[in-house]
């Protein structure tokens, strides 16, 4: 069956079709191709993107393949069944909506069974605490929330449970590392397991990356995750970025990865980063207040002299409302 398709790089080709299955354009009826070189990826004929497409002839995927096939469900609840899942390792993780809670062990089984490389399925309850980690409740598979995922050949261990990831931004991170001058300083102010910090580290040539996080678990994670690499220029950094960033020579890039309150920190960045810096600063942002977004961030830059050089939106959050980069080119 010919399609439109992207075709991209085939190391970067499992990370371009998460996000196209997140973002909805991914064609689930239709077989992946893959060459020497690239990966051709089916999409939704009408979407438009930035990626390089093109049409191919694609091979049908059997029906039963599906998760949705394997289960016996009302139309209505069938309706309600998710489309796209996060994976982490080999963890599948799915929100339900409240009508399908009844029936989560038998969709995690079908999921289970229909994806070879899943070895947990597990529910994801929201995030919770001072963290923001995911409340999971196992529901097939393995007894376990410790995985390693891997982006772009680097791996990360982690537990799903104590610290919060999202393999959502592979292709975002991928983004800061090819803006990365050599010889650069690096703050990570919001490190997490370090996926910024190591990608950077491995694929740029910086001078040191200071990750810095408050949660104790994020730190020993980023510890090991740097011995599993073989990274030597991060510089963990356990706790709060505001007290942290003071004690470091002011850098030359700045990344802000805290979705949810890093407008609350733009004043430490600012006071952080060097004259002719970069300031990369993500939000949740509704669609219909982008623009007081930014006039919020030129507000608090007051009178520092910024411009907003790009918006990037890195990947839907909710009907109304997506994750959006802030490229920040300090004065």
């Amino acid at each position: 069956m010919r399609c439109k398709c992207v075709v991209v790089p085939k190391e970067e080709g499992e990370n371009i079709r998460k996000k196209l299955s997140d973002d909805g354009m991914l064609r689930l009826d239709l077989k992946i191709i893959s060459d020497v070189d690239f990966v051709y990826i089916p999409i939704n004929d009408e979407v438009e993107i930035e990626i390089e497409t093109a049409v191919n002839n694609f091979e049908e995927i059997d029906r039963a393949s599906s998760y949705k096939e394997l289960l016996s469900l009302p139309e209505d609840l069938e309706e309600l069944l998710p489309t796209s899942f996060d994976i982490i390792g080999d963890i599948y993780i799915v929100k339900l909506a409240d009508e399908l809670l009844p029936r989560s062990k038998e969709i995690a089984d079908a999921i289970l069974k229909a994806h070879k490389n899943a070895e947990v399925v597990a529910l994801d309850k929201g995030v919770q605490g001072e963290f923001r980690t995911r409340d999971l409740q196992i529901l097939a598979g393995e007894k376990r929330t410790t995985t390693v995922h891997k982006e772009y050949g680097l791996m990360f261990e982690m537990d799903l449970t104590k610290v919060y990831f999202s393999p959502r931004l592979a292709t975002e991170r991928k983004r800061i590392v090819d803006l990365i001058e050599p010889g650069e300083r690096v703050i990570d102010m919001f490190t997490g397991v370090g996926p910024f910090s190591i990608m950077i580290a491995k694929n740029a040539e910086p001078d040191i990356i200071y990750a810095i996080d408050k949660n104790p678990e994020a730190i020993n994670y980023i510890i090991r995750n740097i011995k599993l690499n073989k990274i030597k220029n991060v510089a963990p950094m356990l706790g709060d970025a505001r007290e942290i960033v003071s004690r470091i020579k002011r850098a030359d890039r700045i990344i802000m990865n805290l979705p949810h309150s890093s407008l609350d920190f733009l004043d430490v960045g600012l006071s952080s980063v060097k004259p002719g810096g970069q300031i990369h600063l993500y939000a949740i942002v509704d669609k219909d207040t982008l623009d007081e977004i930014k006039s919020k961030i030129l507000t608090i830059a007051s009178p520092r002299n910024i411009s907003i050089e790009n918006v990037q939106e890195v990947h839907t959050y909710s009907p109304t409302e997506c994750l959006y980069c802030f490229d920040l080119a300090i004065q």
